[in-house]
């Protein structure tokens, strides 16, 4: 009696298959594993890689940096969701660290998990390894810069970063009078929604690749204040000399400002609004892209106009 007579049907089966079909099988469902550990690896370096990275000279505000408990780092660059720093110990990728920065705003203690590693160079006899660091979720930095005005005590009960629009709205008349000049990084804006409603306030985080950005009603306004806002509801973003504007004034229909850099535009949205200008950003696959209006007279410094909410744009 032979043994695939004696086997179950099952192991029958197994055994009839040749060992070389049974290897070739096994080798194409490793290969296939390890393609798709490799789509999710890139596709983290991408989402990580989509956050504006600060240079160690820009990061004024941050006092220090350190592994818990108390390895000190030196910063190459910083981004809310990761960081490329030196340190004088060897960093094992997928090593899980925490990373506590201390800024002139506050204290963060965040989770990361090293990436990748080499060694940078030589600090006398002491070996200083580089390595490029993700954290497990992306971080606020503005917690970290000093505010630039006294914090005012927080309203009594818990906050909500997540407010919605007719929430901050409400609390838009009494946000505190703000000198005309902003320090540096914060911006006056008006958020325009494609259903009508507005937001005003200041930003200091904006950036389109990150999704959304805080916005607060004032600079003197506590963290509960903040108002987390999502690009998908959104029509515009206007970046503006003053909130109240001139109402009377009537967008010039040619071009008034200078000469500047950029392809002149006209983009219309999909209320039939109409803006023209020039652009340097243009993407039709991005989530919007940057205007400077043609008028030199606008109220406008610049307007980012998220492409979801276009009917057309246009190159004349």
């Amino acid at each position: 009696m032979s043994l695939i007579e004696i086997a179950t049907p099952d192991e029958a089966a197994a055994i009839a298959v040749p060992y070389s079909v049974r290897l070739a099988a096994r080798r194409n469902l490793l290969a296939k594993a390890h393609a798709s550990e490799a789509v999710q690896q890139a596709a983290r370096r991408e989402e990580r890689r989509a956050y504006e990275r600060r240079a160690a000279r820009d990061l004024h505000w941050l006092r220090s940096a350190r592994f818990t408990p108390g390895r000190g780092v030196s910063l190459v660059d910083l981004s809310e969701g990761g960081a490329l720093l030196d340190v004088d110990m060897p960093l094992k990728p997928g090593a899980r660290l925490v990373l506590e920065l201390e800024g002139d705003g506050g204290r963060l203690n965040v989770l990361l998990s090293v990436l990748r590693s080499h060694v940078a160079h030589l600090r006398g006899e002491v070996m200083i390894y580089r390595g490029a660091c993700e954290f497990q979720s992306p971080v606020d930095l503005a917690t970290l810069v000093r505010p630039l005005l006294p914090v005012e005590p927080a309203s009594e009960g818990p906050g909500d970063d997540t407010a919605t629009p007719e929430e901050a709205t409400s609390g838009l008349e009494a946000a505190p009078h703000v000198p005309a000049v902003a320090s540096a990084g914060w911006q006056k804006i008006v958020v325009r929604y494609r259903d009508g409603r507005l937001l005003k306030g200041y930003t200091q985080d904006f950036h389109p690749s990150r999704g959304h950005f805080s916005l607060w009603p004032g600079l003197a306004a506590s963290r509960n204040q903040r108002v987390i806002v999502p690009f998908s509801r959104l029509k515009a973003v206007f970046f503006v000399r003053d909130f109240a504007g001139n109402h009377r004034h009537v967008e010039s229909v040619t071009a008034t400002a200078p000469a500047t850099a950029g392809r002149p535009v006209e983009v219309t949205f999909v209320d039939d609004e109409v803006v023209r200008g020039t652009t340097l950003s243009y993407r039709p696959d991005g989530t919007g892209f940057f205007v400077s209006p043609a008028d030199s007279s606008s109220n406008n410094q610049r307007i980012f106009v998220v492409q979801a909410a276009l009917r057309q744009v246009r190159f004349p």
